[in-house]
């Protein structure tokens, strides 16, 4: 069946009752204005394409205190599937000079080196048969700036005596794990995800600070390990009568004589070997909770080995989900992509807290309004860029026929316009 084509004003029309009509009328001229640019968005360009509002309503817009997790929880909900995962991930903005909020050197991944810069955390849901992500939460990163530490030295080195062990699931979470726990435990508190049952993030929660982060929000972890990690197995053997019960055994398991019963798939493509084990260990830097591991080991051609080592907290989860949930949570690098590619993430000039929050997430909030113009519409793919040619080519038609006398907008010119936008696409006669 052919869908019809839809406006972004049906779509915003989702909104009502999370913001009144005031807010989506401008909301509305902003998201067409921005689809419909060519160049860097910025608050300036927002306020010349768009035909309603001045630069200082614009600026005004970009100052208000604005509920996205509503927003973008509210426009999605209802085009996601049953199967969903909670990822996150950082992304680094870079900037020139130095009167930008939370500006400092950050290391980037892309550029791979250190970049004047913010950073960007984003929480996104992940729908896993569309295998797509929606962006729902961001919040800017800042470098907490500890006192100079005291000079004085220890008598002597090592644990101050008399310090007794403690459990280090009862411990106190410290910089990143504190942000995501408390990012984590607000976006599960403000709205109800159903059937969220996991949290993906990359190798920073692969410790005993990062399962928590997961755990104490009543959610599963998945997340990665190095490759050189000390794994052990549960201890088999009998217990002692007096004194603590051994949890593992006391080697570590040698992953170049992984047992035969652990192999659960091996796949060999172009004179490349995979093998992919799985097995429950324990591992020291996560204390005393038992992991599901799925090991893949790659032999390349020339017989060199390489190793990744994937987890779960969910002792149970198939290998398959594990290492699919994983590959999944890089979806949401491709939002960043999109963000800073189309929407601006990447050329806003906001120097001030609350523009810069409200402009990352109207970039990432912009993923998921495209996404529902395709579903609404009969685009034959999701294709940002001809969403773009679509709202420019009416928007260069609408114009001209403005500037003919006595033209009125009747239906012969409405084909006229679906004609003219219709040319630039990559994928013509889709809307």
């Amino acid at each position: 069946m052919k869908k019809r084509e839809r406006s972004i004003e049906v779509i915003i029309t989702i909104l009502n009752g999370i913001v009144d009509k005031s807010f989506q009328k401008k909301l509305i001229a902003i998201i067409e204005a921005i689809l419909a640019m060519s160049g860097r968005v910025t608050m300036l360009s927002i306020a010349r394409w768009n035909n309603h509002y001045s630069y200082r309503t614009i600026e005004r817009f970009f100052d208000m205190k604005i509920d996205w997790l509503q927003l973008k929880w509210g426009l999605i909900k209802d085009v996601l599937g049953d199967e969903l995962i909670l990822v996150a991930d950082e992304s680094t903005i870079t900037k020139a000079g130095k009167a930008t909020f939370g500006v400092g050197w950050n290391y980037s991944g892309l550029l791979g080196k250190a970049v004047n810069s913010i950073q960007i955390v984003t929480f996104a849901i992940v729908d896993v048969k569309k295998r797509r992500s929606f962006p729902i939460f961001t919040r800017q990163l800042q470098k907490i700036r500890s006192k100079q530490e005291s000079k004085e030295k220890h008598d002597k080195p090592g644990r101050p005596e008399g310090s007794k062990n403690k459990n280090s699931q009862n411990s106190q979470l410290t910089g990143l794990f504190r942000v995501l726990y408390f990012y984590l435990a607000f976006i599960l508190k403000h709205i109800k995800i159903p059937k969220l049952k996991y949290f993906v993030y990359d190798g920073a929660l692969g410790n005993t600070e990062g399962v928590q982060v997961a755990k104490r929000n009543k959610l599963h972890l998945i997340s990665k390990l190095k490759n050189n990690s000390a794994l052990y197995f549960p201890y088999q053997g009998e217990q002692n009568k007096i004194g603590a019960k051994r949890i593992y055994e006391k080697t570590k398991i040698d992953f170049n004589n992984i047992g035969e019963e652990y192999l659960k798939e091996t796949q060999i493509e172009d004179g490349i070997k995979k093998e992919i084990y799985q097995f429950n260990a324990y591992n020291k830097t996560i204390g005393r909770i038992l992991l599901n591991i799925v090991v893949t080991v790659t032999t390349n051609k020339k017989g060199k080995k390489s190793r990744k080592i994937n987890f779960s907290t969910d002792t149970e989860q198939s290998y398959q989900k594990i290492l699919e949930y994983y590959s999944l949570r890089f979806q949401v690098e491709f939002s960043f992509r999109d963000a800073k590619q189309f929407f601006g993430l990447e050329d806003f000039m906001n120097i001030k807290k609350i523009r810069i929050h409200n402009f990352a997430n109207l970039a990432l909030f912009m993923n998921n309004v495209t996404y529902l113009y395709y579903e609404m519409s009969n685009f034959t793919q999701y294709s940002i860029s001809d969403i773009k040619s679509l709202f420019m080519g009416k928007k260069y038609a609408l114009e001209v026929l403005k500037l003919s006398d006595n033209a009125p907008i009747d239906i012969f010119n409405l084909d006229i316009i679906n004609r003219v936008s219709d040319f630039a696409r990559i994928h013509r006669n889709c809307a």
